[in-house]
């Protein structure tokens, strides 16, 4: 009897510790102070991911920039094919909505020319995708557009190759890529609000531990 009693404490207190991990929320991710570039490390290297009660407090006007900060924190300083494969482990929406954060960004700062000549336009492809996930089809009207015009100039079969060695000829379309620039600031969809929607009614698909 004393052994089944004390076997059964045991059970009990390791339940207790696995049921009472801390696996961090959002007062956690918003007390840690945030270092460069608005990636919280301290807090991401601590908990290794999003849990399910961070996945379930985040604000839900806050969930595109925590989801891109999430992702930010798991790519590092990879790019091209070493940053491929990062991204293909994570969720479908935690990465679509990266890739579409790290799009917006590129094209407010420096236009398609920006967007192509930096790593994250190796990702042109699934970035389609993620535009389409959304239901962003002005701003994928827009990149197909700018790819279009690449087409003239390169067969896309060495599409990777030309963009992991910033070859991609995008001096040849100035003007065009100007007009679709122009396109783009005039924010025809609202990004931000549309993706918060998406995630804020799929907080499950968030969750990575």
């Amino acid at each position: 009897m004393k052994k089944i009693i004390l076997t059964l404490l045991i059970v009990l207190g390791v339940s207790c510790m696995l049921f009472g991990k801390d696996s961090g929320n959002w007062k956690k991710y918003e007390s840690l102070k945030k270092d460069d570039y608005s990636i919280n490390e301290k807090y991401w290297k601590k908990y290794k991911g999003i849990s399910k009660e961070l996945a379930n407090e985040i604000p839900a006007e806050r969930l595109y920039e925590v989801v891109d900060n999430y992702v930010a924190w798991i790519i590092g300083n990879s790019y091209d094919t070493e940053m491929d494969k990062k991204l293909q482990k994570l969720p479908l929406a935690i990465k679509y909505a990266y890739l579409v954060y790290t799009y917006e960004c590129e094209i407010n700062n420096g236009g398609f020319d920006q967007f192509y000549f930096n790593s994250i336009g190796y990702e042109v492809f699934e970035l389609q995708k993620g535009l389409e996930f959304f239901g962003l089809i002005k701003n994928k009207m827009l990149l197909d557009k700018s790819l279009e015009l690449l087409k003239q100039k390169i067969d896309i079969k060495n599409y990777y190759e030309l963009s992991s060695k910033q070859e991609l000829p995008t001096e040849d379309f100035e003007e065009e890529f100007n007009e679709l620039n122009s396109q783009f600031y005039d924010y025809p969809e609202k990004i931000e609000e549309i993706i918060n929607e998406y995630l804020n009614k799929h907080r499950g698909d968030l969750i990575t531990v």
